[in-house]
């Protein structure tokens, strides 16, 4: 019996010595890390305010109504101009951070602010106030174009970079990592007002977001869908609405929708002669395209221009002579477009250096915009000078009737362009 008894002690303290050997033998001292995500706290970006007027560097688009002309400064906001008769008067600026691309409809003004889609009413601009923020707007491409995002996490915000934290403590064999429970509650809301330096480079352009708006019928505006498709949203008596329209919508709509090559995306997107352009280069950033939709009330048509040694600048298109003129950034091309397919039957370098940032028609004259104001006369495979003016320059431009309102950092200019061999300013 006694026997028993010591045999039993012996098998406790053994069983003892591997239940302290499992607990306390085989546990150490270490330190992990952790990354916490950074978000960015919109406050100060999504502040709209109106000011008396604003530094005038980099003017990019222009869209007017019955009364004022908006003048988009690029990442900054939109100065107004007041229409006088035939001259204009500055009237403010409509501070929007971080716009690329803005739109009018009526009295609405539609601008991203940054990935946000804001709409404003300007019916009085010196009073202009929101209407209505979609949050994360031009950031939501989808299926193979997820990368074409900024980071996003819903109900959070846009993701600008992380935080790593550490943590010090005991672990064993069975549980070899610490609990980061007390630090998941106290760093998962980290935020920053500061937007990442490397987000937006010296040509912003090319930058994320990718924006692109252009309006359509009296009150709806498109931009990027989420793949393949158009974006289209309103806002009617006080409510926003939005719908995705691709290839496959019912019915189809009066212009293809865009198509988003693997290896490019876009930079650019406009409206001219009832033709939607859109501008694009390849992600190793020294080819480009462009995408020119035509109206088709039948079967939504779309005609692809590749330009394999530079990227467009600009682009029009004279239907007469059935012909694309496109800004290389050193000379003008001709892309002359087939019967037979959507592609180009053959391309031209009319071999005129120019370094205009700017080209479109009037009449059947191409007219280039840069440094100096140029009119040409096409002539089957050549470009005809026809004169310059060398006193009229702006980087952006936009036209009604035979007015001509050209932007430079010097301000907003009418021209009377009814003769276009004796283009006058407008006092």
């Amino acid at each position: 019996m006694r026997r028993l008894l010591y045999l039993f002690l012996i098998l406790f303290l053994v069983g003892c010595e591997d239940e302290y050997e499992d607990i306390y033998r085989y546990s150490k001292i270490i330190t992990q890390s952790k990354d916490y995500p950074v978000y960015l706290d919109m406050g100060e970006i999504g502040k709209i305010q109106v000011k008396a007027e604003s530094p005038q560097e980099s003017p990019f688009k222009i869209v007017s109504n019955d009364n004022y002309y908006f003048l988009g400064e690029l990442l900054k906001g939109v100065h107004v101009y007041e229409k006088n008769g035939e001259s204009v008067s500055y009237q403010c600026f409509i501070e929007c951070k971080y716009i690329k691309d803005f739109e009018l409809a009526g009295n609405l003004l539609y601008c991203n602010n940054l990935v946000d889609l804001v709409i404003l009413d300007v019916t009085e601009p010196l009073q202009a106030t929101l209407l209505h923020r979609e949050e994360n707007y031009f950031n939501h491409f989808t299926s193979y174009k997820t990368g074409w995002n900024i980071p996003y996490e819903e109900g959070k915000g846009l993701i600008v970079g992380s935080e790593r934290h550490e943590l010090t403590g005991v672990v064993t064999e069975k549980d070899p990592n610490l609990d980061f429970g007390e630090y998941d509650e106290l760093y998962d809301s980290l935020t920053t007002k500061e937007i990442p330096d490397f987000w937006f480079t010296e040509q912003p352009i090319f930058d994320k977001p990718y924006i692109g708006m252009i309006q359509l019928g009296l009150d709806e505006i498109r931009s990027y869908g989420s793949y393949n498709s158009w974006s289209i949203c309103a806002y009617r008596s006080g409510a926003f609405s939005s719908r995705e329209e691709d290839l496959w919508t019912e019915p189809w709509g009066n212009y293809a929708p865009p198509y988003y090559y693997s290896n490019a995306y876009p930079v650019r997107m406009f409206f001219q002669d009832s033709l939607v352009f859109i501008l694009g280069v390849e992600t190793n950033g020294t080819r480009g395209y462009s995408d020119c939709m035509v109206y088709d009330e039948r079967y939504p048509v779309s005609y692809h221009l590749y330009f394999p040694t530079f990227r467009p600048i600009d682009i029009t298109y004279l239907p007469g002579m059935q012909v694309f003129f496109v800004l290389s950034g050193q000379s003008i091309w001709g892309g002359y477009k087939s019967n037979e397919s959507a592609y180009m039957e053959r391309y031209l370098d009319y071999e005129i250096p120019t370094n205009a940032t700017s080209i479109f028609r009037v009449g059947n004259h191409i007219i280039t915009l840069g440094n100096q104001l140029t009119v040409y006369i096409p002539v089957e495979n050549e470009l005809q000078l026809v004169t310059n003016y060398p006193d009229i320059s702006g980087t952006c431009w936009s036209k009604a009737g035979n007015v001509l309102a050209v932007a430079n950092t010097q301000g907003l200019f009418l021209y009377d362009i009814s003769n276009l061999e004796n283009i006058k300013l407008i006092p």
